[in-house]
């Protein structure tokens, strides 16, 4: 498995009250800038079954790698902050790694 090319997706789940909405999005936003400004990939959604459970999405290579980028963790940091989780949250934040596809058939 080449390195070089592996795709890796980092999920977050978090609560956020529906009164507070108005205080996510300004951090999830900045949250978005600081990984998008990498190069990564980052998206938001709401549960449909549980209105205040948001799963966060950001996905990356190494060439774009946000792990120890201090503005991306520096805003994941500040989204715990907020809602009052440790950072990290245990059982809350995961990274997932790309399943290589198998060379094309000859």
């Amino acid at each position: 498995m080449e390195t070089t090319m592996q795709r890796r997706l980092v999920s977050i789940r978090r609560r956020v009250p529906m009164d507070r909405i108005e205080e996510y999005v300004p951090l999830w936003l900045q949250l978005h800038a600081a990984a998008t400004a990498r190069g990564a990939h980052a998206w938001n959604f709401i549960s449909a079954d549980v209105p205040e459970v948001y799963l966060e999405f950001l996905e990356f290579g190494s060439e774009t790698d946000i792990r120890a980028d201090e503005a991306t963790v520096g805003a994941i940091r500040a989204l715990h902050e907020a809602f009052h989780e440790a950072y990290p949250a245990p059982q809350t934040i995961e990274e997932w790694v790309a399943v290589p596809a198998p060379p094309p058939a000859a």
